[in-house]
């Protein structure tokens, strides 16, 4: 035995199969082990199958379709070969379909595939099984065959099916998918070959053979489009960026932009709005994304092609009345010579490829030919990259939607009953001042408030079932986690800070505005993790996958509708169908508006407003921003609380803060150092510029609107000026101990 080691088994193993096979066979094996064994069996065999799926296989099939154009049979030999290195199989078989009658192949010794007549097929179909064994086609008639686990069918541009590939294991959805795309392209390029070979026997002419020599050289293009746009099809803005660059090449322009159309808003829009010339430009666009852009579709060349379907080429640009000026009077760039195009798919324009100044004399009629030919292949591309992308931020939304599953329940009958044993008969005055102590309540306390609270505000202007109420309020308290700050007792404390500024201002909203604005505050924290969306985005967190912007804002609305979606818990259902669409946008409208991001430009506006003595609370849009202001006044409540309050708040946001931190460094990411455990000494200075840039404007503004409010304002001063002196004593301490 002591001989025995792996080597001695692997030979002997491989020397007596039949042990083997009783082994994995037998009862010691269980059915779980086998088909682990099985599956990671067919993954490796998957792998090993593509080893020599890389550029040269690549160009090697690329130049047997250019050289063989005009041969059908080659052609769809050719794409079979590739697509069963796609999917990591050994074999497929090629279905060629013929209106004459079956034909089968046969290589002659310098290596060309002919055709000869088979007679005895009465499907008109030849099945061939094509497979390459050390170089060498084999093709092989099959009459009888077991049933196919996929077909992928091949159809060209005059919607015939020219062939099918069967497959004989099972092929993943990704996989169809990428089938079907490259099946649709190869075959639209053999029917622009066909009908250039049909022009070609037809007319002998000079013309017609530079028409041929240019229909190759679009051929060849169109396949390196081909190519290049399949590597990145699962990225819209990759696919966006490829499709202008190979625009700019097609027809020799400077610049090309591309916008897609938005039909339920009638908007053109544009995430990559300009791409010029040379790798450098295509590099900046992909590492810094640009803002979204947005027109109305019937202004602009752009939007007079998204609108009407029909190409423009316009030689002298600033001779159409329908060009816009501007942007060259911004950028100082000269804009010449225009050629606009639309990009179809199944009828209906998907997007605008806008080319900008010829290099070469102005945009031809063949500039426009080829590009309605390309097209084609963009309208694909940009079809399965938006098919992607859905499918992509489906896939995230599960997760998401399993993760808050697993976390969180609706509350149960027993908690209802216990809240609603205990009644609050009386007013409690003390409960509307912004200096009340919520962290002094119990966990039964805090939902019976909030019941108060919502019934003091809302029982003579809206209809709702206490029950309902009842319900409401204990599943958000059970949907908020248990971090250290941003949890049920901060969105009670924001609840509370709005009832405040209603119950003093009650005739500054409507009940459905005040009604929204108090849940809004109440919800506006659900489901928080105790990250910021800074670091969901660095972390690339599933959120991040679905939200581009206000991540954690986006989701605590979204968990705000689930809730209300809830059987028994739709406080506002009383509403009319008006009413509540209204309600509901005005709730994430508010809950968005506690993002800081947005503060700032919601800030300047308003101040604006003010400043200028034009703020009149009945316009909508001032009312707006008001509304957002005084959603994020509620947020920074703990600030304008009386000192006690205001430093042992502070505590436990540090706190979520340094896990937070700690969180970063555990990856590898250095924190900032307002996150960082390690700089806690810098606490009162931090303080002190959090204060003084946000929220002391933020009061300063709130009183401005509302002069009943102004004791938040003078209550924040007092705390700045508080951490000020704190920050001055740390300051002295730490040069002492310097010296």
């Amino acid at each position: 035995m002591q001989g025995l080691n792996e080597d001695v088994v692997c030979e002997f193993l491989a020397a007596h199969p039949d042990v083997l096979e009783r082994i994995v066979t037998g009862p010691t094996v269980t059915r779980e082990t086998f088909q682990r064994w099985s599956l990671r069996r067919a993954s490796l065999t998957r792998k090993h199958s593509r080893k020599d799926f890389g550029d040269a296989t690549l160009e090697s099939r690329r130049r047997a379709i250019l050289d063989h154009a005009d041969n059908r049979v080659r052609i769809l030999y050719e794409l079979s070969q590739f697509c069963a290195q796609l999917v990591g199989t050994e074999a497929v078989e090629l279905v060629i379909q013929n209106n004459e009658g079956a034909f089968t192949c046969k290589k002659t010794s310098e290596g060309e595939l002919k055709l000869r007549k088979a007679s005895f097929f009465s499907n008109n179909a030849l099945w061939l099984t094509c497979l390459e064994l050390s170089s060498t086609l084999v093709l092989k008639l099959k009459k009888h065959r077991k049933p196919a686990s996929y077909v992928q069918s091949i159809i060209n541009c005059a919607h015939q099916t020219i062939g099918e590939l069967h497959f004989f294991v099972p092929v993943p959805e990704t996989e169809k998918r990428w089938l079907n795309t490259l099946c649709m392209w190869a075959s639209s390029v053999n029917y622009f070959a066909e009908l250039s070979t049909h022009a070609l026997a037809s007319n002998g002419t000079e013309e017609t053979h530079d028409n041929v020599a240019r229909q190759r050289k679009l051929a060849n293009f169109l396949l390196d489009v081909a190519k290049s746009i399949f590597h990145d099809i699962v990225s819209m803005d990759s696919v966006i960026i490829k499709v202008m660059n190979f625009a700019q090449k097609l027809v020799d322009a400077d610049r090309a932009s591309l916008f897609l159309v938005d039909a339920k808003s009638k908007e053109i829009y544009a995430r990559i709005f300009d791409v010029g010339t040379g790798e450098e430009e295509h590099s900046r666009l992909s590492d810094t994304p640009q803002k979204e852009i947005r027109f109305d579709i019937s202004k602009g060349i752009a939007g007079y092609v998204a609108s009407t379907g029909e190409g423009l080429n316009i030689e002298e640009a600033y001779e159409d009345e329908r060009f816009n000026a501007e942007v060259d009077s911004k950028t100082g760039y000269v804009t010449k010579t225009i050629l606009c195009m639309p990009i179809f798919i199944r009828g209906a324009v998907i997007g605008v490829v806008q080319m900008v100044n010829k290099h070469t004399g102005v945009f031809t009629k063949q500039d426009e030919d080829s590009f309605e030919i390309f097209a084609v292949y963009c309208g694909l591309a940009l079809h399965h990259a938006k098919l992607y992308d859905k499918i992509r931020r489906s896939e995230q939304k599960y997760r998401v939607a399993l993760e808050v599953l697993a976390y969180h329940s609706v509350c149960n009958k027993d908690e209802v009953n216990k809240l609603k044993k205990i009644q609050i008969n009386e007013r409690v005055m003390e409960l509307e001042t912004f200096d009340f102590n919520g962290m002094r309540l119990s966990e039964l306390e805090k939902p019976l408030y909030a019941v108060y609270m919502f019934r003091t505000l809302f029982s003579e202007t809206l209809r709702f079932d206490v029950d309902d109420l009842t319900r409401f309020v204990l599943t958000v308290r059970k949907n908020y986690r248990r971090v250290a700050y941003h949890n049920w007792a901060h969105g009670w404390s924001v609840a509370h800070a709005m009832f405040v500024l209603l119950m003093k201002n009650k005739s500054l909203f409507t009940p459905n505005e005040a009604l929204a604005l108090f849940v809004s505050c109440l919800c506006h924290d659900l489901d928080h993790r105790g990250k910021n969306n800074a670091y969901m985005k660095t972390m690339s967190t599933p959120l991040a996958a679905i939200y581009t912007t206000s991540v954690m804002e986006h989701h605590h609305f979204n968990q705000t509708v689930t809730i209300l979606q809830q059987d028994g818990h739709n406080i506002l259902k009383s509403l009319t169908s008006d009413e509540y669409k209204q309600t509901l946008g005005l709730i994430k409208h508010c809950i968005l508006a506690t993002d800081l991001a947005l503060f700032f430009a919601n800030k300047a506006r308003l101040n604006k407003i003010v400043d200028a003595g034009d703020f009149d609370i009945t316009s909508p849009d001032h009312r707006s921003l008001t509304q957002a202001v005084l959603m994020t006044g509620c947020d920074l409540i703990a600030s304008a609380k009386p000192w006690s309050i205001q430093t042992e708040t502070v505590k436990v946001i540090f706190e979520e803060f340094y896990d937070q931190g700690d969180a970063e460094r555990l990856s590898g990411k250095q924190p900032m150092a307002m996150m960082d455990r390690q700089q806690a000494h810098q606490l009162p200075q931090m303080q002190v510029g959090f204060m003084r840039g946000i929220c002391l404007p933020c009061y300063e503004l709130i009183g401005k609107v509302l002069p009943r409010a102004i004791s938040l304002r003078d209550r924040c001063e007092y705390n700045a000026t508080k951490w000020e002196e704190l920050a001055t004593e740390q300051k002295k301490s730490e040069e002492k101990l310097s010296t």
